[in-house]
């Protein structure tokens, strides 16, 4: 089991992004707007609705009577820290940071052919993976070989040996026909609570809502699901400070939790919601751990 702790890419972080930031034209505090023009808020990379027709000087952001925010820009939907909004572009998109110092990088949420990571120190190439996002698990046999479904896309990806360079820049590319996008691009630093037993449960939890009137009839509002993760992990004895801190360091902070390195649906994005430590022996110990994801 480990956890990637992300680090918060700010306007510096972020050196250079092939997707524009023009969804909307940039807020200004002279023009007079109508209810529900939208504008970019340059400042937060957010994107705000006008409520009321008018002009006012105030910032979006402070002016809540006014405005409402929709959500980030496109080119920032990535670094949100939330579940639900997308960054998206056609065929091909790329990003390159500067984070400092990391270890790890998860992208969840993404739709493309393949993903390439590579990263620079200075004019050196210090790493350098490609990965394709093709999910062939679905094929077992001759018949889902001939008959199944090629199309189906892996859309987590996590990197766990990134080499450690302070001034080091992470180039990230998505490749696809078409549309590609991802929801979360996580780099930062990599904690290894322990080996993850057998038994590991994984499902979904779904915020649909069935209610069935009087007369049998039954109906379904889809709404968001998030991802559910129930394990054990086996440390040793000797850790058990060390991961007691770092799990009651990361009780509010989003995190990628990997329960299983071959396992995709295994890395989730989101919070523990529970989690405890049964020091069993005088030289292994064990955490359980019930992880949920952001919807």
């Amino acid at each position: 089991m480990k956890i990637i702790k992300p680090t918060v890419i700010t306007d510096a972080k972020l050196v250079s992004s092939s997707i524009p930031e023009n969804d909307h034209p940039v807020w200004s505090a002279a023009t007079a707007y109508a209810k529900g023009d939208r504008v970019i808020l340059v400042s937060t990379h957010s994107i705000y609705q006008r409520l009321v027709a008018g002009t006012t000087a105030a910032s979006p952001d402070v002016d809540p009577e006014n405005w409402q925010r929709v959500g980030p820009t496109n080119r920032w939907a990535m670094f949100d820290r939330a579940v639900g909004s997308l960054s998206s572009a056609t065929d091909t998109m790329t990003v390159t940071l500067e984070p400092g110092i990391v270890r790890a990088l998860a992208l969840v949420d993404v739709a493309a052919a393949e993903a390439i990571v590579t990263m620079t120190d200075g004019a050196e190439t210090v790493y350098s993976r490609t990965v394709d996002m093709r999910d062939e698990s679905n094929v077992i046999d001759w018949e889902s070989y001939f008959f199944g479904d090629f199309l189906v896309r892996k859309t987590v990806m996590t990197l766990t040996d990134l080499p450690p360079y302070l001034n080091g820049q992470v180039t990230i590319t998505l490749n696809g026909t078409g549309p590609v996008s991802i929801g979360t691009v996580a780099v930062g630093s990599i904690f290894n609570l322990g080996v993850t037993v057998h038994g590991m449960s994984l499902g979904i939890i779904d915020y649909s809502v069935k209610s069935t009137d009087s007369f049998g009839v039954t109906a379904v509002v889809e709404r968001a699901w998030a991802k559910r993760m129930t394990a054990q992990v086996v440390l040793d004895t000797t850790r058990v400070d060390e991961v007691h801190r770092q799990l009651a360091a990361t009780r509010a902070t989003p995190a990628v939790w990997i329960g299983g390195d071959r396992i995709d649906q295994s890395v989730i994005y989101g919070f523990f919601k529970d989690w405890s430590i049964d020091v069993a022996y005088a030289s292994k110990s064990y955490c359980s751990l019930t992880i949920e994801g952001l919807t």
